[in-house]
């Protein structure tokens, strides 16, 4: 092709048309410009196809993690619910405000007092598009604010929730080990989903002294702390819970 070209112009020059030469020059000009801005055009449109591309697995992949987030964060949210529940019973038993004493409810909720819920959240998809540098492929500033908000880790909270593990949680477990027996704990872990009224029977079984826990003050001041901070355990799940809902319900109204 460029030497077809060539050639054209050789031949004005030869036959000196000179006229026609640079018109014809102005007009391959064109061309070649023309041609550059079409190259440029099918590149633009195939880089903007692949990361539309991209930008859909990992719209994909956000939508998968946070569904299962979303389920996760429920279960935890309705345990810690029972167990700080369990908590609230097992201050009614020290400070005598049970009608009537169900010790395999109590022994429950002794053992699951010093349970502790797991915040972490899946974020490899959203790592990966932020260590790729691709955040920029999502366009929508309030999308953007609400994956930040959801995954970047709170600090403070994790900070707090060290705190608390260090001192009352495993204050509480050290000292209620005193009052329970280990064949409790190994039999607690072999049951599938708990305790069951057919496979523990409370003092009967692993023979609990429960005026020695009722005595305890420094064990009733651990279950104190514990149940209250589930208090804020709760607000933490129920923001997460709510940010995720957030994320899905607006890729679902804002379809690609």
């Amino acid at each position: 092709m460029i030497k077809f070209f060539r050639k054209i112009r050789q031949y004005l020059l030869m036959e000196n048309k000179t006229g026609k030469y640079f018109k014809y020059a102005i007009g391959e000009i064109i061309l070649v410009v023309v041609g550059i801005l079409i190259a440029l055009s099918i590149n633009n449109w195939n880089d903007n196809r692949k990361n539309n591309n991209l930008k859909q697995a990992y719209v994909k992949n956000l939508i998968f993690d946070l569904e299962k987030d979303l389920e996760r964060l429920k279960r935890l949210q309705n345990q810690n619910t029972n167990y700080e529940n369990g908590g609230i019973y097992i201050l009614d038993f020290i400070n005598n405000k049970l009608p009537k004493i169900d010790t395999l409810t109590l022994t429950e909720s002794l053992v699951y007092c010093s349970y502790i819920p797991n915040f972490t959240i899946t974020a490899t998809t959203y790592n990966d598009i932020i260590n790729g540098n691709n955040i920029n492929l999502f366009q929508d500033v309030k999308l953007k604010r609400l994956l930040e908000s959801h995954y970047t880790p709170n600090e403070w909270g994790a900070l707090f929730n060290d705190r608390i593990l260090k001192t009352a949680w495993y204050d509480y477990k050290d000292e209620i080990v005193k009052h329970l027996s280990p064949l409790l704990y190994r039999d607690i872990y072999e049951i599938a989903g708990g305790f069951s009224g057919n496979r523990l029977n409370g003092s009967a079984d692993y023979k609990i002294n429960w005026e020695q826990i009722k005595t305890n003050e420094y064990l009733k001041t651990q279950v104190e702390i514990i149940t209250s901070y589930r208090i804020s355990i709760r607000s933490r799940l129920n923001g997460k819970i709510k940010s995720a809902k957030s994320i899905l319900e607006y890729f679902e109204l804002n379809p690609e």
